[in-house]
């Protein structure tokens, strides 16, 4: 009998015990509607199509589509204070007589303005599947190198939490690292979908 109350004074002093750390300690902080890292902690899957070589920054000289692709991952907790970028893989698959693919990877933002519409910006590096091309017209493309700096510029809206849609440019240049920069964009539209 001594033992039952014992063990009953003990869990209801945990109980209590517990119940008072609850209302002292700090609940975990909510996902944000708006600002930097509302889908820090998510995997990303976005897949459309666009327009090749074209954009405002690069002569567009060849014509056709491309097939984009990207995977974001999930942001480390260490970078938060830098606005919870997500790395990224991503490709542009360009359907064209004269192609030029582009396989890139970095980090990408996204700022929610409202818990719907949201601006993003990616910043990496690209390798290029040629250096140079001429188009049917025998116009030169030289990029300078194959290997190219990637930035990428995008506005989405969310339908649901999980699936949302964006417009985007993405740009790959040296930067003037080499003698020719010629550039290359795309631009397009893609759905997206968060899991």
């Amino acid at each position: 009998m001594r033992v039952a109350k014992t063990a009953a004074l003990l869990l209801l002093s945990l109980g209590a015990s517990a119940a008072h750390a609850a209302d002292v300690l700090p609940a975990a902080a909510p996902t944000p509607t708006t600002g930097f890292g509302k889908n820090a902690a998510r995997w990303e899957v976005r897949l459309g199509g666009g327009s090749y070589d074209t954009g405002p920054f690069t002569p567009d000289t060849f014509t056709g589509g491309t097939v984009n692709g990207e995977i974001l991952a999930p942001s480390f907790d260490f970078l938060s204070f830098l606005g919870s970028p997500r790395p990224y893989i991503g490709t542009d698959i360009a359907i064209s007589d004269d192609p030029i693919n582009a396989f890139y990877t970095g980090f990408n933002w996204e700022y929610y303005l409202s818990e719907k519409f949201s601006l993003g910006f990616s910043a990496g590096g690209a390798i290029m599947s040629d250096k140079e091309k001429r188009n049917d017209e025998g116009e030169l493309r030289d990029l300078g190198s194959e290997v190219l700096f990637h930035l990428q510029a995008s506005a989405g809206y969310d339908f649901t939490p999980n699936l949302g849609a964006q417009v985007y440019l993405n740009h790959f240049s040296n930067a003037n690292t080499a003698e020719s920069n010629d550039g290359l964009e795309s631009t397009g539209a893609r759905l997206v979908w968060r899991f």
